[in-house]
């Protein structure tokens, strides 16, 4: 009995390593995926401005900066910004700095900045911020 037991515990675990494995448990392969990383917004998060008409934003140094999306939600109004209409410049330190401009300030409402951008194909991270226009 006791070695039906022990039978059914290799078993078992065998099963989970399997399992494990099939879900990406063993990362030694090199195929992880490490995401862009965005800081230093401007305008700051939440922040309170009278007319909002530029953004930008650091992307960590693995950001391919083609890749690069942002988007302004104004109310019912979308803005739309491809990597072509941004102003991409790579910093000493690897990183990229990125600004955009708004065709016409916006103004009374709130708005919202999201940026997307890969790292490599199938590695995206997406982010956003509130801007408060009074």
């Amino acid at each position: 009995m006791n070695k039906c037991y022990s039978i059914a515990s290799v078993v078992l675990l065998a099963l989970n390593f399997e399992t494990a494995h099939a879900y990406g448990g063993d990362h030694s392969s090199g195929s992880s995926c490490k995401k862009p990383v965005f800081s230093q917004f401007q305008p700051a998060v939440n922040k309170y401005l009278q007319s909002f008409t530029e953004f930008s934003f650091i992307a960590s140094e693995n950001t391919i900066p083609t890749s690069i999306v942002v988007n302004v939600s104004f109310g019912e109004h979308k803005f739309h910004f491809t990597a072509k209409e941004l102003v991409i410049k790579p910093l000493k330190n690897g990183h990229l700095a990125v600004k955009g401009k708004m065709e016409r300030p916006l103004e009374h409402g709130f708005a919202r900045v999201s940026m997307t951008a890969h790292s490599k194909p199938g590695c995206e991270h997406s982010e956003g911020y509130l801007v408060r226009i009074y």
